[in-house]
């Protein structure tokens, strides 16, 4: 099975391990929380096998999602995810915290990233993680930046909607350090060391190889420049170049 996961073979024997745990022992497995690549890798690992497969993150709409794995005569509720909302105050005098700021706050403590979900900041700031987690948090978590922070559990649907922005960009070739070059707006040098340096991934997996083709509808993240999907609009210039629009997340 491994062959045909190349580059997530860690990751695909830990999900056949949660798999013959439950089957073996008939127990419910809770997993971190997992990017959606991981996640369509656990759907596929997982299979039939008389198991069932469930996840949640928390948020409507939520990237990062914690996964159940269990035998088909559970019946799985939201609260056996352990997910806890945080809502994050403070005060906007020392400017607006942003999602890197969180994050990198949240990692100082050492906690680990799988612990965390989205971070979503909307007409407050929120993150999410697993409730073994939050009274650590909450009581070490006490600034970021320059700002004193309170934390505290919120309950409720709080839907995420991502807000873009969009421009139009004429690439000669799919190829992944072309775009990154043209997207991002760095030469052709810096994106290839980049992509090697293990700094870019295509829809959520890590891609290391300059020449990997991108497809319609692909997102791409730059470690530290954002994330960005790309849409081909079908279209070419008269030099041949293809016309797509970049969607960059805000």
């Amino acid at each position: 099975m491994l062959e045909h996961f190349k580059g997530d073979e860690i990751f695909v024997k830990k999900i056949i391990d949660y798999k013959n745990q439950a089957l073996d022992h008939q127990r419910m497995i809770l997993t971190p929380f997992y990017n959606p690549h991981e996640q369509d890798l656990v759907y596929k690992i997982i299979g039939q096998h008389d198991l069932i497969v469930d996840s949640y993150g928390g948020f409507v709409n939520a990237e990062n999602q914690r996964m159940i794995i269990c035998p088909d005569f559970y019946e799985i509720h939201q609260d056996d995810f352990d997910i806890v909302i945080v809502e994050v105050g403070y005060n906007h005098q020392f400017g607006k915290l942003l999602h890197k700021d969180v994050l990198g706050a949240l990692m100082s403590l050492g906690i680990k990233r799988d612990c965390i979900g989205d971070i979503y900041d909307k007409d407050c700031l929120y993150f999410t993680c697993t409730k073994q987690t939050f009274s650590y948090i909450q009581n070490n978590l006490t600034q970021i930046k320059k700002s004193k922070v309170h934390l505290k559990e919120v309950y409720g649907q709080i839907t995420i909607s991502h807000e873009y922005n969009s421009k139009t960009f004429f690439v000669s070739s799919m190829r992944l350090d072309r775009l990154v070059a043209t997207l991002y707006k760095v030469s052709r040098q810096q994106a290839n060391t980049a992509i090697r340096s293990g700094f870019v991934k295509v829809n959520h997996k890590l891609v290391e190889e300059v020449n990997f083709l991108c497809h319609n509808n692909d997102m791409i993240s730059f470690k530290r420049h954002g994330r960005v999907k790309i849409v081909d609009e079908k279209r070419f210039t008269k030099q041949g170049n293809s016309v797509v629009t970049g969607y960059f997340y805000k």
